[in-house]
């Protein structure tokens, strides 16, 4: 836009990713003003769960971020992998859903047809089955290897979940359910986040312990805009814990609190 000088019209750029704060998301369906274009920059959230109206070009990268989990490390972590084939005809479908549009695809009609998967890889297959384990064995459903998964997760993945319930206390040396792991089993967290949770009764600090993994639930609470990122860096620092990241989420709840849980105080 800057090379076409002053002559063209304003484009109004709009980002638009889950871990956009929500009232700045919710700008994407704003109606561009008259004699003006508006271009939204998505992540493959706009794939599906959003209707834009007055969208008429899209443009397909034919890459999106996937998050994978890695057994052998225990992490997770963003990956651009190439889409598959049902991603590309769902991205082409944002393009004139209110009117004819047209989708730009980014790579060859070969790379299609012959590189891109009919189908997305299922999540069962990608991602740490902590939760999926924990729960399968209070259903009573023990034996998981031989268990006919529509889209079976490699048993090395398994195994790993395995070890990481049989590590925390949720399954005894055999691998089937402890106590412990039954009352694990009724949370709707991740395992060693359960985990934690019953520990802090015999503690004395569930209190605490309930504000920091509610903390650790939400996506980050930290906004950081490219164009300030020192200044945010520096409000950010007012809370630093030297203990940590979830002492310095405590911080910031019981800062909040203090302030009589102020929504102008958050921003």
């Amino acid at each position: 836009m800057k090379g076409l000088g002053k002559n063209v019209p304003e484009l109004i750029i709009l980002p638009v990713y889950s871990a956009l704060p929500s009232e700045m998301q919710s700008r994407i369906f704003d109606p561009a003003p008259p004699g003006k274009r508006k271009v939204v920059v998505a992540t493959n959230i706009a794939e599906a769960s959003l209707t834009i109206d007055g969208i008429f070009y899209v443009i397909d990268s034919g890459f999106a971020k996937q998050n994978v989990y890695y057994p052998k490390q225990g992490l997770d972590s963003l990956v651009i992998t190439p889409i598959s084939q049902a991603s590309a005809k769902q991205q082409a479908g944002r393009a004139g859903h209110t009117g004819p549009g047209k989708c730009y695809r980014l790579y060859t009609e070969s790379a299609y047809r012959n590189e891109m998967s009919p189908t997305s890889i299922a999540e069962i297959q990608r991602i740490n089955l902590g939760t999926t384990t924990l729960k399968m064995k209070a259903m009573g459903i023990n034996d998981l290897l031989s268990f006919d998964f529509m889209d079976p997760p490699s048993p090395q993945a398994l195994i790993s979940a395995m070890e990481l319930l049989y590590s925390i206390g949720a399954l005894d040396e055999e691998g089937l359910l402890t106590k412990l792991g039954r009352k694990m089993a009724e949370f709707p967290l991740d395992p060693p986040l359960s985990k934690m949770l019953l520990a802090s009764v015999d503690l004395g600090c569930s209190d605490e312990i309930l504000t920091i993994i509610a903390m650790i639930q939400t996506c980050n609470i930290f906004y950081r805009p490219r164009e300030k990122q020192a200044q945010a860096d520096q409000k950010r620092a007012k809370f630093f814990q030297p203990e940590g990241d979830h002492l310095t989420l405590l911080a910031v709840y019981e800062a909040w609190k203090a302030k009589n849980f102020s929504g102008p105080w958050c921003f």
